[in-house]
């Protein structure tokens, strides 16, 4: 996965199915970078920022093991 990648997302828990039927399984990959202290993971996690192909929506999501999503490139 890099940069520019269109990703299809895959919900493991309810709250990453729900995520997906609300807002698509296809997401471009914008950056990856480390988790900083006071955000959902734990400080230096490897993180991937995504956004939906329509622009509407983004999400970061932790790499390679997301708790609540499955990551296939496209």
């Amino acid at each position: 996965m890099k940069v520019g990648d269109v990703v299809k997302l895959k919900g493991k828990t309810s709250h990453g199915k729900n995520r997906v039927r609300e807002q698509g399984e296809l997401w471009k990959v914008l950056n990856f970078s480390t988790a900083l202290p006071h955000g959902p993971f734990p400080k230096g996690t490897p993180t991937v920022k995504l956004i939906t192909l329509d622009g509407k929506h983004w999400r970061i999501i932790s790499h390679p093991n997301d708790e609540d999503f499955e990551v296939a490139n496209e």
